[in-house]
């Protein structure tokens, strides 16, 4: 899922001062990872998106092959900090 994260101002133009948009990727469940860091069926939750094209996210340190229908979603940033809090107790949990 896409989410376009709605933040104050100062923040959205510090992040574009940085070559960013203020888009993240959420994935509930991965596939496959080549560096192995996240094993299939982990959720995963990207850093801000530096290039979208097609099925092809490129964020700040990793590049993501979509597949699936998806979704594109407007949240808040207390949203995007609930999920990846949620995703770090999950890691705990179950890592």
């Amino acid at each position: 899922m896409i989410l376009d994260v709605m933040l104050p101002e100062f923040q959205e133009r510090e992040i574009k001062a940085h070559g960013l948009e203020a888009t993240r990727l959420y994935a509930q469940s991965s596939e496959f990872d080549s560096e192995n860091t996240y094993l299939p069926g982990d959720s995963i939750l990207s850093d801000f998106q530096c290039e979208f094209d097609g099925c092809i996210f490129e964020s700040k340190h990793r590049i993501f092959i979509l597949a699936g229908r998806g979704a594109r979603k407007h949240v808040s940033l207390p949203t995007v900090e609930a999920l990846a809090a949620d995703i770090m107790r999950a890691e705990k949990t179950y890592g």
